[in-house]
């Protein structure tokens, strides 16, 4: 059963306009999805899907970026250290250029922690090494008008935002940090989604399952009212 206001958000979902297929650049646009895929993932990855369901469901104009990052095991590589940055700087200078436009992230596991990372400070543990601060700035942070994850391996329990498969309760393989959990709140509480499923050991191994096939589910169990969701909340 989906989280709480599934059926709502998805009546709320427009039939479609039949755009064009949302398309890769770093050109100003009403829409900015910044896309970050999981491991192991070509790009633009599982993300990809729910960034071309909202743009066909808008009049607004849309682009997207891929966050460059190698994407692979963050247990015995840099991806992870190279993403978090990646996001930061590539969040900022897009706000920067273009300060009109409405930025939605959306990322999938690993992907997930990158931004979340970036979003909130990282670190903590000995595979994500020392905790940092936030790579995106209060004011920045404004510019974010949605913030959707997949599989998110620092998934938090107990956070309104939270989505998914029972999994209100639950904690990530990388649990997060309290001033972590706090900037999210402070900053993201009402444009952030956390959609996890529950035996998915990535985002709640504290159920003691490790689904794979729970983990690459995601677009399919959930792309409709993700995308209802991000329309909504930017308000388009």
């Amino acid at each position: 059963m989906l989280y709480r206001t599934t059926a709502t958000l998805l009546i709320a979902l427009p039939v479609s306009l039949v755009q064009a297929a949302v398309t890769s650049s770093k050109a100003c646009a009403d829409i900015h999805f910044m896309l970050a895929r999981g491991t192991t993932e070509s790009y633009p990855g599982t993300t990809y899907s729910m960034a071309e369901l909202v743009a066909e469901n808008t009049n607004l104009t849309s682009n997207y970026e891929d966050i460059i990052y190698p994407a692979v095991d963050e247990s015995g590589s840099d991806s992870y250290f190279i993403g978090r940055t990646a996001v930061g700087s590539q969040v900022n200078a897009y706000a920067i250029a273009c300060p009109d436009a409405k930025i939605v992230l959306i990322s999938y596991s690993q992907g997930a922690m990158i931004v979340g990372d970036a979003l909130a400070g990282g670190g903590g543990d000995s595979t994500l090494g020392n905790v940092t601060q936030p790579l995106i700035s209060e004011e920045v942070s404004k510019h974010i008008a949605a913030n959707v994850y997949y599989g998110n391996p620092r998934h938090a329990p107990f956070q309104s935002y939270n989505f998914g498969n029972n999994t209100w309760n639950v904690t990530g393989k990388y649990p997060r940090l309290e001033y972590q959990v706090q900037y999210l709140h402070d900053r993201y509480l009402n444009v952030t989604a956390d959609w996890c499923n529950n035996g998915d050991g990535v985002c709640s191994p504290s159920e003691g399952a490790d689904s794979l096939s729970l983990h690459i589910a995601y677009a399919q169990d959930y792309d409709l009212v993700a995308a209802a969701w991000i329309l909504k909340t930017i308000g388009a």
